[in-house]
């Protein structure tokens, strides 16, 4: 850990190709990658040591692999804010979006910037990245082809830091009239007002490019 040099092996999968429903298609496969156990125990000593630190400055809205907080959260307090709503006889109207392949598309300069800026140990920060940096792949198909991969980009789903990197690289989520729920890469924007068109005004106005 003094001298930031992992073993090859620890950073190194086999990748076992899982096909969905949807056969014929090469995105109808979910790719299951097996980290390194070692690995990932380094990774559980790291988080259970940080964790502390970051997560009281990640944003309320974002309840995503947080300690004490789920979906269902969100979901119960979206529904009651509705209730509310329709209480108080206002229309209520919501954008669901989904970020498509956000975790393959975290960009590790961007990220180690903002990592620094809620740990204070430099040393910490370029070890947990160049753990991320670093990994490659073995994939394997069903006629026991292999094809080497290595992750550039993005942070490995299967990953425990995965949780922190990615509620650090969505800190900075503009600030809305709108209310947010936030579960990982999901998110729903909320809005209710007495006229049904200004509400859908406000709506649209989010998603304009």
């Amino acid at each position: 850990m003094r001298q930031l040099k992992i073993p090859k092996i620890w950073i190194r999968a086999p990748i076992v190709a899982i096909p969905k429903p949807e056969k014929g298609d090469p995105k109808s496969y979910r790719l299951i990658s097996l980290l390194c156990v070692p690995f990932k125990i380094l990774e559980r000593l790291i988080y259970a040591r940080i964790q502390p630190t970051t997560d009281p400055m990640f944003p309320q809205v974002q309840t995503g692999f947080r300690h004490g907080r789920s979906a269902v959260h969100q979901v119960t307090l979206l529904t009651q804010v509705i209730e509310d709503g329709f209480s108080a006889k206002k229309k209520a109207g919501a954008v669901f979006v989904r970020i498509t392949a956000a975790y393959d598309t975290v960009w590790h300069r961007g990220l180690t910037c903002k990592l620094l800026r809620l740990l204070p140990d430099r040393h910490m920060v370029h070890m947990m990245i160049d753990m991320v940096g670093n990994l490659s792949f073995t994939l394997t198909t069903g006629n026991d082809k292999r094809s080497r991969l290595s992750f550039k980009h993005g942070v490995p789903q299967a990953a425990v830091l995965e949780t922190l990197f990615f509620n650090t690289y969505i800190t900075d989520l503009p600030n809305i009239v709108s209310k947010k729920y936030a579960y990982a890469d999901n998110l729903a924007i909320m809005h209710a007002d007495g006229d049904k068109q200004a509400v859908e005004g406000v709506l649209s106005k989010k998603w304009q490019p």
